[in-house]
């Protein structure tokens, strides 16, 4: 079982104009009800969240969102205590005096063919309870004779008829509102405990203990909250202070023989508080603790042990604590002007997220500044390279250049090899052709024409490079090895 905290809390309104008035302020909260006069009442709640809402009246339930603003009033008006009425009688009598011209008038109305507006008057005329007086507005529009006088009447009946309708107890308590919550820090979300189950358990807690007290409204609302919240679903309710059986406004009297009733339950005799006397300030208090054991004892049996619940009174140290008597105090003030109400909760939850907000920004801040030190060495380091990439590329250019020098050499070194074997090949060939012509002529006999090709042969050799000139000296001196004697002293 999950240990939570309930909320209940009563407020008893008499017929005084203190009273009526804080009953009004309560119950225009509880019906959604934000006029031009009280606009900060729009701040108590979430409009976005308006569908939420229920209301239970007469054993039905259905979308507070679906009342009008006029339907709202009606429900204020019967529900909040009525004012004491000045010169009562004088108004009982100018009652009966506007109700005979009424009549008149329709007669009248019909006589001349003005059926709509005979007929709407009629309508009025056999209205009880309040009526609204947004009915003046529709008279206006329709055909009738005399019409600025007839609209006239009509005001003053209104004004009459609705101040006649009820003359409230001044003394007694004429309506107990009640409120029962799971505070939002439980987290127990609408999932886990519905709205219309607050409402259920809300009429079968008041029909059980008090059912000889009519139950006029209860209310829940679930707009009270972020949209992305799902907690602190509630519910309000109105319970007549008037005995339908007796017609005595004796509700408290009523609620302490039912709680003397419970305390004789658990054993507690000795403390039964008196039921026709004022309590003191210590019987005050026990009556209000065994009010609340008497409602958490209900609220476990038939709504929160089926949910894994336990509802639990706070310890005496918390409900002794500074911010509970604070909250004590506070419940005396208009709900607006309370430190928790749902205007003040979005404002800490704003601050809330404002702060993680700053945490966040002071987070990505840190990251951003680790970001921009690592672009700065990055930076440093593609500058290291893009000098390092000049300095290879002032190299390539260097060796580029070296590259067409040793190309244009090797293009030198081509032509000068080209014209030395050109000259080689020539000086071979006349070597070789007077070595040949001396070969072949001194085999034809012909001694002094073969001298003289091989001095020729001679002549050339000694153009030829060292390599060849031996090769071509071992030649001549097996063809005359006499030659032999002269070339070693030509060497010499």
């Amino acid at each position: 079982m999950k240990s939570i905290r309930f909320f209940h809390r009563r407020y008893n309104f008499t017929s005084n104009q203190k009273d009526r008035s804080r009953c009004d302020r309560s119950l225009m909260h509880s019906l959604r009800l934000a006029t031009e006069a009280k606009p900060t009442k729009q701040f108590e709640w979430n409009d976005r969240l308006s569908d939420t809402n229920l209301l239970w009246r007469n054993g039905e339930t259905f979308p507070l969102h679906s009342l009008s603003d006029e339907n709202k009033e009606q429900l204020l008006f019967t529900t909040a205590p009525a004012p004491l009425i000045r010169d009562y009688t004088k108004i009982q009598t100018k009652h009966r005096q506007y109700r005979k011209k009424l009549k008149t008038a329709i007669a009248a109305e019909y006589k001349n063919g003005n059926e709509a507006a005979a007929a709407f008057l009629e309508e009025i005329l056999e209205s009880s309870g309040h009526v609204s007086y947004s009915n003046i507005e529709k008279f206006k529009t329709m055909v009738m004779s005399r019409k600025t006088q007839r609209v006239k009447m009509l005001e003053t009946y209104l004004d009459a008829h609705n101040q006649t309708q009820s003359r409230p107890n001044l003394n007694c308590t004429f309506i107990q509102e009640g409120i029962f919550k799971i505070p939002h820090k439980w987290k127990v979300t609408n999932e886990h405990v519905s709205l219309q189950e607050y409402m259920t358990f809300t009429v079968n807690f008041l029909t059980h203990h008090f059912p000889d007290y009519p139950i006029q409204l209860v209310i829940g609302h679930d707009d009270e909250r972020d949209i992305d919240d799902n907690t602190g679903a509630h519910t309000h309710y109105f319970l007549s202070g008037r005995n339908k059986n007796t017609g005595e406004f004796d509700l408290l009297r009523n609620q302490k023989i039912v709680v003397n009733q419970y305390i004789e339950k658990v054993d507690l005799n000795d403390k039964v508080l008196p039921v026709n006397d004022d309590l003191s300030k210590e019987q005050t208090r026990f009556f209000g603790e065994m009010f609340q054991k008497m409602v958490f004892e209900y609220a476990n049996e038939h709504l929160f042990s089926k949910k894994g619940l336990i509802a639990e009174l706070a310890p005496e140290s918390e409900r002794r604590s500074k911010q509970r008597q604070k909250m004590n105090q506070e419940a005396k003030l208009p709900k607006s002007e309370r430190e928790f109400n749902f205007h003040n909760l979005m404002i800490k939850k704003k601050r809330e997220q404002l702060l993680e907000l700053n945490h966040q920004v002071t987070d990505a801040e840190t990251q951003l500044d680790e970001k921009n030190t690592q672009l700065n060495i990055m930076l440093g380091e593609l500058l290291m390279l893009k000098e390092e990439q000049l300095n290879i590329q002032q190299e390539n250019y260097a060796l580029s250049d070296q590259v067409q020098v040793l190309r244009a050499e090797k293009q030198t070194l081509l032509i000068m090899l080209r014209t030395f074997n050109d000259e080689l090949m020539n000086k071979l060939t006349i070597f070789c052709t007077h070595f040949f012509m001396a070969l072949h002529t001194k085999e034809l006999g012909y001694q002094h024409k073969a001298i003289r090709f091989l001095d020729e042969a001679m002549n050339t050799l000694w153009e030829l490079p060292a390599p060849l000139k031996v090769k071509a000296q071992e030649l001549i001196n097996k063809l005359s090895p006499s030659r032999k004697e002269d070339n070693f002293r030509k060497e010499r």
